[in-house]
C-alpha cells in the first residue's frame, strides 16, 4: 500500500514538474475536484460534531406544550421571556421549551392515527414533556389516557395543596388503576394564559406528564402565570 501511494504521488509530482502555480491549482481542481469537496466536507461535519457536543444544550428545565392554540406562545415570546425571567432559569445551560405547534383532541377518536399527539405520547413517554395546557374539557379527556399525573401523588404535594380548589378529574381508561375520577389537572382559566394571551376561547387548565422529574419547574410556571396564588 505504501509502495503504491509512493509512486502515485511520484508519478503526479513529475506531471506538475514546471508548471506554474496557477497552473498547478487548476490540474489539482480539475483532476482531485470531488476528492476535495467530500474531504472538506467530512472535516466541516467533524468540526460541526465536535462543537454541537460540546456546546449544545443537552437537557431540559422546564418543557411546556401548549396544545390546540394559535397564539404565538412559543419560544422566545413575551410568554416565554417572563417566565424565564420569573424563574431565574438559564437557556444558556439548559433549554426552556414553550411548544405552541401541536393540535390534538383526545375526546375525537383519541386521537387515533394524530400526528401531534403521537409526539405527545413520545415526549412524556419519555420523561421530557413536563407539562400541557388544553381547554378543561379536553384537558379532561386526555386524561383517560393515563399519561397525566395523578395530582394526589407526593411530588405534587404543594401544588395540590396550592390548587386543590381548581382540580380537574378524569376517569382513566385504565380501570385497575382507578374506577373513582381522578385528578389530573388545574384549571387556570383566571391566568394570563386567557386574560392576556387570549391562548383559549373556553377556558385553560394545565396537566402535568406522568413520567415529569421537574415539578418545581412546573410550579413555578403555574405560580408565574397565575400571579403566585
Amino acid at each position: 500500500m505504501i509502495e503504491r501511494f509512493r509512486s502515485f504521488w511520484k508519478n503526479e509530482s513529475d506531471k506538475l514538474e514546471g508548471k506554474t502555480a496557477r497552473q498547478k491549482a487548476e490540474y489539482v481542481w480539475e483532476y482531485y475536484w470531488l476528492w476535495i469537496v467530500g474531504i472538506s466536507f467530512a472535516v466541516f461535519m467533524i468540526i460541526f460534531t465536535v462543537y454541537r457536543a460540546t456546546t449544545a444544550v443537552k437537557d431540559h428545565w422546564f418543557y411546556l406544550m401548549l396544545a390546540d392554540t394559535r397564539a404565538e406562545v412559543g419560544n422566545d415570546t413575551e410568554l416565554w421571556d417572563g417566565y424565564v425571567a420569573y424563574s431565574g432559569y438559564d437557556p444558556a445551560e439548559k433549554n426552556v421549551e414553550f411548544n405552541d405547534e401541536a393540535y390534538f383532541d383526545y375526546s375525537k377518536n383519541h386521537a387515533a392515527g394524530n400526528q401531534y399527539y403521537n409526539m405527545f405520547v413520545g415526549f412524556t413517554d419519555a420523561g421530557v414533556l413536563d407539562a400541557v395546557t388544553m381547554e378543561p374539557d379536553k384537558l379532561s379527556s386526555l386524561g383517560e389516557s393515563g399519561r397525566l399525573m395523578d395530582l394526589r401523588d407526593e411530588r405534587c404535594a404543594r401544588i395540590y395543596e396550592k390548587y386543590k380548589d381548581r382540580l380537574i378529574y378524569s376517569i382513566p381508561y385504565d380501570k385497575e388503576y382507578s374506577t373513582d375520577p381522578v385528578p389530573i389537572g388545574i384549571d387556570i382559566s383566571d391566568s394570563i394564559l386567557i386574560s392576556r394571551y387570549h391562548i383559549y376561547e373556553n377556558g385553560c387548565a394545565l396537566g402535568i406528564g406522568v413520567q415529569s422529574g421537574r415539578i418545581e419547574a412546573v410550579e413555578k410556571f403555574l405560580d408565574y402565570v397565575c400571579g403566585g396564588n
